[in-house]
């Protein structure tokens, strides 16, 4: 056995493959500063293993600042001298938008659009010099990529072989395949596939196993099953599955209640960009139950839900800002987020725009907006917008006053069992 001095003397004067080796073993260990100019030396000698070592350290910012201009141009070389590592690394960058066009031009910004056609060229390459995770990439091109480029037989073939190989991509790809036909047997086989991936460590396939122990899809629903799933895959990163694990915690669906618990996997989820995680972790903190009311905390997720489309939270967030609750009172905010979740069909938020614009509590441009809510669902048949639009009309709110038009849709709405509306035709028939 070689001395560890020896080895650190031929890594410095010895031939490159013995500074490659020695710069593997310390990057091993995570000492990449030291690794670095070794990977250099190997990669300026020659070595294609090297040129690509030498690449990830340039993208992954190791033991040197991040460039991912000098990443690719060590990727490239690497990969046209026939390293398999680093055409499919190539290929992978360039589905993420990251190619050496986008590079040059980057100066700092993000990468640009998929570019599936230079993928497709690199994943080829790489399956030629026997790259098992290539078929998978190119696998996911052939049946998710733009149509100009999809060729389903051809991708189901390669995530096949790929998961034959035992490549937790191909597995996933496979089983997706499988699920697609939405059959029973076709669950079954789509389960053993992420059962293998699971154990690989891929969380996403985790937290599919969860979907279709809560789905019956496999076979009897199990709660508990889904929930140890979500768990394993929450615990890898996977967001959606901390949502679920948390919802599941939440609702003591498969697992012991803990509300206490469940706030943090959701709180992680929200923070990931799950919205309706963020909705309900601001709906934990804005009313009064296990945890303690924390409304200024519910405005923050609230808000954060709302901005990310959750017509729910934008509901509850309008309300809050509406009355002042544990909030600054701010009726035009409040309406900007009742006027959203009205127009996506919320009843109670557009009842609150319909007492803000009866009030005079808008101005007068809101008030023309409540107005052509409440008349595009009045028009739909809705009879609570019918009865808002009526009393608008009538009293010229948002829009030019005119009784018989008010009369006419209050009348409407009563025909269509409005409680209000009834009651104010009685009595206007009553002399009331």
């Amino acid at each position: 056995m070689t001395h560890p001095r020896l080895t650190r003397i031929f890594a410095r004067f010895g031939a490159p493959s013995a500074r490659l080796a020695r710069a593997e073993l310390l990057a091993s260990r995570d000492e990449h500063r030291a690794a670095f100019p070794l990977f250099v030396r190997a990669a300026h000698a020659g070595l294609r293993k090297g040129q690509y070592r030498l690449g990830r350290c340039y993208l992954l910012g190791l033991g040197v600042p991040m460039s991912i201009g000098e990443a690719l141009r060590w990727l490239r070389r690497s990969a046209d001298g026939g390293d398999a590592a680093a055409q499919t690394l190539l290929g992978s960058l360039a589905l993420q938008g990251v190619t050496e066009h986008v590079a040059m031009g980057l100066f700092g910004g993000g990468p640009g659009e998929a570019d599936f056609a230079r993928a497709k060229y690199w994943c080829r390459k790489a399956i030629a010099s026997g790259s098992t995770e290539a078929k998978a990439l190119l696998a996911f091109i052939l049946t998710g990529g733009p149509e100009e480029y999809r060729d389903q037989a051809a991708g189901e073939i390669l995530y096949h072989e790929a998961a034959e190989a035992g490549w937790s991509g191909g597995q996933l790809g496979s089983a997706m395949t499988l699920l697609r036909d939405g059959t029973q047997a076709g669950a079954v086989q789509a389960a053993a596939l992420l059962r293998s991936a699971a154990a690989g460590g891929a969380a996403v396939a985790h937290h599919l196993l969860g979907i279709l122990a809560e789905s019956g899809l496999t076979g009897p629903v199990d709660f508990p099953a889904a929930a140890a799933r979500y768990k394993e895959a929450a615990v890898l990163g996977h967001p959606s599955a901390q949502a679920r694990y948390g919802f599941a915690l939440l609702h003591g669906r498969g697992i012991e209640c803990d509300v206490f618990t469940a706030e943090t996997w959701l709180r992680r989820a929200a923070l990931a960009g799950d919205a309706q995680a963020a909705a309900v972790v601001g709906y934990l903190y804005a009313r009064d139950g296990d945890l303690p009311p924390n409304y200024p905390e519910a405005a923050i997720w609230l808000r954060r839900a709302a901005e990310a489309g959750n017509v729910g939270a934008a509901r509850t967030l309008g309300r809050m800002l509406r009355y002042g609750t544990g909030v600054h009172r701010d009726i035009p905010e409040a309406a900007h987020w009742l006027q959203f979740a009205a127009a996506n069909g919320d009843e109670t938020a557009r009842a609150d725009l319909i007492f803000l614009a009866l009030t005079r509590q808008l101005g007068e441009d809101k008030r023309r907006l409540v107005a052509d809510l409440l008349h595009e669902a009045a028009v739909a048949g809705d009879p609570e917008a019918q009865f808002g639009l009526g009393l608008c009309l009538a009293q010229g709110i948002g829009a030019e006053k005119d009784n018989v038009a008010g009369f006419a849709w209050v009348r409407r709405s009563a025909d269509g069992g409005h409680p209000e509306a009834t009651r104010m035709l009685a009595q206007l028939a009553a002399g009331v």
